[in-house]
C-alpha cells in the first residue's frame, strides 16, 4: 500500500454521456476506476448496512422481501420523484464515499479514477474533476438503447432530474466532447492521461 493516496479524478457528466466508455478507456492505460453507482449496490442489496434500514425506513415501498431495495425502484419510484431521488442520494452519499475512500487507500498508482454521475451534488474530495459532455441527441440515443422499454418521455424525465449542463461545465477542471467514435475516445484518454501522470507523478 503507498504512503501517500492516490490523487482522485473525479470522471462525471450527465446520464447517457459516455463517462463508462471513458472509465474503460482509462483502464486499459492501467488506471484504477471505481464507479460509485457499483458501490451504491453494494450498500442497498446489503439488508444489514445501516443505510439499507434508513432507506427501508424512509421507502418502505421501495423494499424488497428480503429487506434490499427492489430491483427496478430506480426507475419506477427515484426515477419519477425528484424529492425522493434527492433523499435516497443523501442517505447512501455517506456509505458510498466511504467504501470509496478505502478502495482508493489501497491504490498504487499516481492517480485513480471516481466514476459517478452524482459527483458535484455529492462533493466528492476531487483533486480534479473532469466532465464527459455530449450533445443530449446522443445522450437519448445511448440511454434508450441501454433502455429499450423507455418512453421518450421518460428518457427526458431521467435527464432533467440531474444537475444541468451548465453546472456540471462549471465545475470541471477539464471537459472532453463524447460525440465521436471509440477511437477517438481512446486517443482523447490518451492524452489526459499523459498530462495527469505528469501532474501527479
Amino acid at each position: 500500500m503507498s504512503a501517500t493516496p492516490p490523487r482522485v479524478l473525479v470522471l462525471t457528466g450527465g446520464i447517457g454521456s459516455g463517462k463508462s466508455t471513458f472509465a474503460r478507456a482509462f483502464e486499459a492505460l492501467g488506471v484504477p476506476c471505481i464507479d460509485a453507482d457499483a458501490l451504491a449496490r453494494t450498500v442497498h442489496q446489503d439488508p444489514a448496512h445501516p443505510a439499507t434500514l434508513q432507506i427501508a425506513r424512509a421507502f418502505p415501498q421501495a423494499m424488497a422481501a428480503d429487506g434490499r431495495l427492489a430491483r427496478g425502484t430506480l426507475r419506477s419510484i427515484f426515477a419519477l420523484d425528484a424529492d425522493a431521488n434527492e433523499e435516497l442520494k443523501r442517505i447512501l452519499r455517506p456509505a458510498v464515499l466511504a467504501l470509496a475512500a478505502e478502495w482508493t487507500r489501497r491504490q498504487q498508482t499516481p492517480y485513480v479514477v471516481w466514476e459517478s454521475a452524482l459527483a458535484m451534488d455529492q462533493a466528492l474530495p476531487a483533486t480534479r474533476v473532469l466532465v464527459v459532455d455530449a450533445a443530449y441527441r446522443n445522450r437519448a440515443a445511448r440511454i434508450a438503447l441501454r433502455n429499450p422499454d423507455w418512453t421518450r418521455a421518460q428518457v427526458a424525465g431521467v435527464v432533467a432530474m440531474q444537475l444541468a449542463r451548465a453546472d456540471y461545465l462549471a465545475r470541471a477542471d477539464d471537459v472532453v466532447e463524447n460525440d465521436g467514435t471509440l477511437d477517438e475516445v481512446r486517443v482523447l484518454t490518451e492524452q489526459l492521461h499523459r498530462k495527469y501522470t505528469d501532474l501527479w507523478s
